[in-house]
């Protein structure tokens, strides 16, 4: 074995990614190979400790850790875990061996039901002074139960930097262990704090939450619900402050607006606001001073006509505050709409924002409906040639109106928005581009990065020839979303629609995998011409013309095979009852389009 291999620091870089390793073609996704780790951490006495460094880095339970220990010392009822004697020291050595690897751990509130609270007081009476976890710098909490608050207390360690508390409430863990922060945890840069339910003036843990948010100088992200104006005040004035997640409702803005300081954020970097109307949030906005944000999402329970939309995004485009934006979602939390010609957003809505060059994306969640064509979608490709993401879907009822966008008015923006991976809009899927011998389906775009396609109320006619478009242009496409949600569940139509697109979603993935099995062997074949040509070989006065007429019969083979693949994707479909109970007719857009 090679002396570098024996570098602690050198092994835990490669055991680093051999842990959090990507899934192979056709789609890449992270995941965690936590048995490769176990293996690694058996091979040899030089890897052991930096595998088990990575394995045990990251613990979202502490059974985890207690199950690492002898099988006589706890035992499983049911779904609850449970001490059966005492802790020894041997068990202690045990457990102290593997905790001092973990960096990050989680007590959900699934734990009240998997620990049993004698777990709990036995980790807390310690056999010497030593801190249990001393390389810990995250944890987030759901355990609340009054037995368990002296093992918490272990967590607290000037290491400490990110705290989660899953549910705020008025608890031992809220009134006993989340005041000690400031004290025994001064460094905390991200904390996050969420409860069930509104919380309101005057309620005792959000008291609590705001004074210890006033003794936290180093806070850099805060993700957390209501908030009363003097942590707000606080919070304005912090130097490092880049993520604010917050709502409004109990803020008095005239109150902010009087008492604000010179400073006033400075640095943020990401917004994420919810509030009762949509005015609320514009003004919070106004008072923030940062040059530098990237990140605007708002939750309103208002609506908020075209209009004023337009306003809005024109507002935005002329902000050199806002010039590096990258980051757009809107939503209006009401569930039903009855829009007239004043809630339609059309590209000259959209338009202003075309200035935002940086956006990645893009979400409008809203009670307007849209009116696109392909037109719009080609400009919209052209002005954000970054986007990750854009979803004009509208999920919860749809566009209603009759959409104008085809699926050949998809294909600009799949080409000129190469990192697109997901897209929700509404198409017209009953008009098909025109099936040609000679023509490459969307004329040879291919969109490697689109994952997820929403489509709402999209309506469809023919599955296996859309199919056999989405899988030529979006190979990995894996998730297709339609016709889902309790108001598109009551539309005319809807079972019809909503069992043609899953058949779709299934046919896509079988037909993209033989278009990659068919390429795959054209570049083989390819390979192996290139490299008879090298030789000398393609002409007849070559030394190896029975090879080369093999070749040029496994060529035409291939060509035949896919004359015959492109032949049957062009034959109409038989209509079958159901389809033939539509009021859409069936055509093909001629290629010039």
């Amino acid at each position: 074995m090679h002396r570098c291999l024996t570098i602690d620091e050198i092994l835990t870089i490669i055991f680093q990614h051999a842990f959090i390793i990507l899934k192979p073609e056709p789609k890449s996704r992270e995941f965690r190979d936590r048995r490769t780790l176990a293996r690694l951490a058996r091979t040899c006495r030089y890897f052991l400790e930096p595998a088990l460094n990575v394995l045990y880095y990251e613990i979202h339970d502490l059974l985890w850790l207690i199950k690492c220990m002898p099988d006589d010392l706890w035992v499983v009822n049911g779904k609850q875990l449970t001490f059966t004697r005492p802790m020894l020291q041997s068990d202690w050595n045990i457990f102290l061996r593997y905790a001092r690897r973990v960096r990050s751990l989680e007590f959900d509130r699934h734990c009240q039901s998997t620990t049993d609270v004698n777990v709990y007081v036995a980790l807390s009476h310690l056999p010497s002074p030593v801190v249990i976890f001393p390389r810990l710098v995250h944890f987030r909490c759901g355990e609340y139960r009054p037995e368990a608050i002296p093992f918490l207390m272990h967590l607290l360690q000037p290491t400490v930097v990110h705290v989660d508390i899953d549910n705020l409430m008025s608890n031992p863990l809220t009134f006993c262990v989340l005041p000690l922060l400031p004290k025994m945890c001064p460094r905390i840069k991200q904390i996050m704090a969420f409860r069930n339910f509104v919380f309101q003036k005057g309620d005792r843990a959000l008291e609590t939450f705001s004074r210890v948010l006033c003794q936290l100088p180093e806070l850099q992200t805060l993700r957390c619900a209501e908030l009363p104006d003097d942590s707000v005040l606080h919070l304005s004035q912090l130097p490092n402050l880049k993520i604010l997640r917050m709502d409004l409702r109990l803020i008095s803005l005239d109150h902010l607006e009087s008492a604000f300081g010179r400073i006033r954020f400075p640095v943020l970097q990401e917004v994420l606001l919810s509030a009762p109307t949509m005015s609320h949030s514009l003004r919070f906005l106004d008072f923030i001073q940062s040059t530098s944000v990237d990140t605007i999402n708002l939750n309103v329970d208002d609506e908020t006509c075209a209009a004023d939309y337009k306003a809005i995004f024109t507002q935005w485009a002329s902000n050199p505050s806002y010039h590096n934006l990258s980051a757009i979602d809107i939503s209006e939390m009401q569930v039903w709409r009855d829009y007239d010609d004043k809630h339609i957003i059309d590209i000259a809505t959209l338009r202003p924002l075309f200035q935002l060059k940086y956006l990645t994306s893009l979400k409008l969640e809203t009670l307007c409906t849209f009116d696109l064509d392909n037109a719009a979608i080609k400009e919209i490709a052209q002005a954000w040639p970054l986007l990750e993401t854009l979803d004009l879907s509208i999920r919860e009822c749809g566009w209603e109106l009759p959409s104008k966008v085809t699926l050949s008015g998809l294909v600009p923006l799949l080409q000129n928005c190469p990192n697109l991976a997901l897209l929700g809009v509404v198409v017209d899927a009953t008009v098909l581009p025109a099936a040609s011998s000679t023509t490459l389906p969307g004329y040879g775009v291919q969109n490697t990065s689109l994952e997820s396609l929403w489509l709402a109320d999209s309506k469809i006619t023919r599955p296996a020839l859309v199919a056999s478009f989405l899988s030529a242009v979006a190979p990995n496409l894996e998730q297709l979303v339609s016709w889902n949600t309790p108001l598109l569940s009551g539309r005319e139509g809807k079972d019809k629609y909503l069992k043609r697109w899953k058949e779709v979603e299934k046919l896509v993935q079988h037909f993209a995998q033989v278009r990659r099995q068919e390429r795959a062997w054209a570049r083989r074949l390819n390979r192996w011409r290139c490299e008879r040509g090298k030789d000398g070989c393609g002409c007849e006065c070559c030394g190896c013309s029975e090879e080369c007429d093999e070749a040029i019969v496994l060529a035409e083979e291939v060509r035949d095979e896919r004359a015959q693949q492109v032949h049957y994707d062009s034959e109409p479909e038989p209509i079958t009852d159901s389809e033939g109970e539509d009021d859409f007719e069936y055509c093909y857009l001629p290629d010039a389009l």
